[in-house]
């Protein structure tokens, strides 16, 4: 059965409101370089017309806490959401993952807070996590917490390339990367 564009986002966005609409209300949003070359390069891929074959098929590897899955970029509410159709899904802020569902997780990881005092719940459970402000080395942007660091990778034209950050207490570790 064939399953247009447009139906896939649709079920990708009713699998994911209550994570969303989660993240939406604790989340901030900051204005800066990445957040602006992600959404172009998320916008051209999933919402332009003129858009190569080998842009539509933007494919993104990800991982958490070792149990990977195939995902593709959607915009859902100024957020990135990273998703396929199993039902394993990444929100990102530009800065932050602010959610994981599926991934053999025990339920949705909703994640609030960004630079200071960072909270992950998941199931009713909820820890937290102390983390210094991004700065940039080269082309990775970088950020120490205090269970792990995370790094936002770029390429020459700083359209993002991998995400790497640690949940938890940081025995898992969320990393999204570009498929080459």
């Amino acid at each position: 059965m064939t399953i247009d564009f447009a139906e896939k986002a649709s079920l990708i966005k009713q699998g994911l409101v209550t994570s969303v609409s989660t993240v939406l209300l604790t989340g901030c949003s900051i204005s800066v370089p990445q957040v602006e070359s992600s959404y172009r390069f998320v916008k051209a891929v999933v919402l332009s017309d003129q858009v190569s074959s080998e842009e539509q098929q933007a494919i993104w590897l990800a991982s958490v806490g070792g149990r990977g899955a195939v995902l593709r970029p959607y915009l859902s509410g100024g957020l990135t959401v990273f998703a396929n159709t199993d039902g394993d899904a990444i929100a990102f802020d530009g800065w932050t993952i602010r959610s994981v569902v599926g991934f053999g997780l025990a339920g949705p990881l909703s994640i609030s807070g960004n630079d200071g005092n960072r909270t992950f719940s998941i199931g009713g459970g909820i820890s937290s996590t102390e983390c210094d402000p991004w700065y940039l080395r080269g082309l990775t942007w970088h950020q120490t917490c205090s269970n792990g660091p995370g790094e936002i990778v770029l390429d020459d034209e700083e359209n993002i390339q991998k995400i790497t950050m640690p949940i938890g207490d940081g025995s898992d570790i969320v990393t999204l990367r570009v498929a080459k």
